[in-house]
């Protein structure tokens, strides 16, 4: 079947406007074993932009489509089922377009599969994995499968809490937890907030929280997801973020900051509540869905607004592109799977895509989605990818 053909199917599917014939087409096509992922993808992109990028069970949605297929099947041809106007049928074709744009541009026949040249691959996703600095100055490694125990914090391999007898004494003891390339992370604080850790991400705080002063914490480079615990649970105590010269006030809330070392932008994005952020000469003052952008160069603090889903995306599992430039891209997807990024074709640098991937998915499958627009090859020799 072809693409735009194929568009039009399940675009009338989703938006619950195709007649018996189309839904009879539709059937017999999903019913070969090599199109069933391709229609999975399509449904994917649909759960993912519909339902603001909440966990999705892909297998189990695709069943439930093909159980609604073959439930309409048995109701027989003479009726048409979930009619809506063309004018509904138009706009809901073109929200699939859009979302699947990215993924099939290329296309004249959607079963062509399109190769990535693969020599030597040793690129899995990220997982659940930190290094813990202890006050004494010792390391520990958290990963999956592995428990740790000490006074006042423990780890389940994906997960490190700390409780109010975190500390004995009245001096002040930090911990690092460091995120490395291909890792992540979360971390509940003694105070009761919690962190969740990009790769490639660090994170200073102490190990128990003095009274009658501000919690402090400071996000040493990286991204991070907070969700505060409020004041009035904490003596009415404020909590600050620290973070490349710049300082966030917060009362209660949940944000996010994104600074690595490497971009020339921080990004502070409030999600919940209200904080206010300052470098020492400006001050500002943030509301729901707005986004605070503060450039090495520069002593001014720029708020704009932003889509919050598609800012906090990588905390939902989910990589989500808007016409964003392939060395931005690429340096997005190599935190995350570990890779070096080599551009023999300078000229790709600058092209701009979009999309929305899991981030549970193999590189290859990543990068073969990309190929398929036609504009980019790629080639994966142990842990570099080369942009031809």
């Amino acid at each position: 079947m072809k693409k735009k053909k194929l568009e039009d199917l399940i675009a009338k599917f989703i938006s619950k406007s195709i007649n018996q014939d189309e839904l009879e087409e539709l059937s017999i096509w999903v019913e070969k074993e090599a199109n069933i992922e391709i229609f999975k993808r399509y449904i994917e992109i649909n759960y993912a932009l519909e339902y603001n990028l909440l966990t999705f069970d892909g297998d189990k949605a695709i069943q439930g489509f093909l159980d609604r297929i073959n439930s309409s099947k048995k109701e027989g041809k003479a009726r048409k089922i979930f009619y809506l106007t063309p004018l509904k049928v138009a706009a809901a074709l073109a929200l699939l377009v859009a979302a699947t744009y990215f993924i099939y541009l290329s296309y004249d026949n959607i079963s062509e599969p399109v190769q990535i040249t693969v020599t030597d691959s040793k690129v899995l996703p990220g997982t659940d994995k930190a290094v813990l600095t202890l006050e004494n100055g010792e390391y520990v490694a958290l990963e999956k499968g592995k428990e740790y125990s000490t006074v006042g914090r423990t780890s389940n391999g994906e997960k490190l809490l700390y409780d109010e007898g975190a500390q004995s004494g009245s001096n002040v003891q930090f911990n690092y937890l460091t995120i490395p390339k291909g890792g992540q992370f979360y971390v509940q604080l003694s105070d009761g907030s919690q962190v969740w850790l990009n790769a490639d991400s660090k994170l200073k705080y102490p190990v128990r929280f003095p009274k009658g002063q501000p919690r402090e914490v400071e996000l040493l480079y990286g991204e991070a997801y907070f969700d505060v615990s409020p004041s009035y649970d904490n003596s009415g105590d404020s909590f600050r973020v620290k973070n490349q010269g710049q300082t966030i006030e917060v009362l209660g809330t949940e944000f996010n900051i994104k600074s690595y070392q490497e971009d020339s932008s921080y990004y502070t994005t409030l999600v919940e509540g209200s904080i206010a952020i300052g470098n020492g000469l400006v001050n500002k003052l943030l509301s729901e869905g707005q986004q605070a952008m503060m450039t090495r160069r520069s002593e001014q603090i720029e708020v704009r607004e932003v889509d919050v889903d598609y800012e906090i995306a990588w905390k939902n599992g989910l990589f989500m592109f808007r016409q964003e430039t392939l060395e931005s891209m690429l340096g997005t997807l190599s935190r995350w799977y570990d890779v070096k990024v080599v551009f023999e074709n300078q000229e790709m640098r600058q092209e701009r895509f979009s999309g929305v991937l899991r981030r549970s998915q193999n590189i290859e499958y990543l990068l073969d989605i990309l190929q398929k627009t036609g504009d980019v090859e790629f080639v994966i020799n142990d842990k570099q990818i080369t942009v031809k």
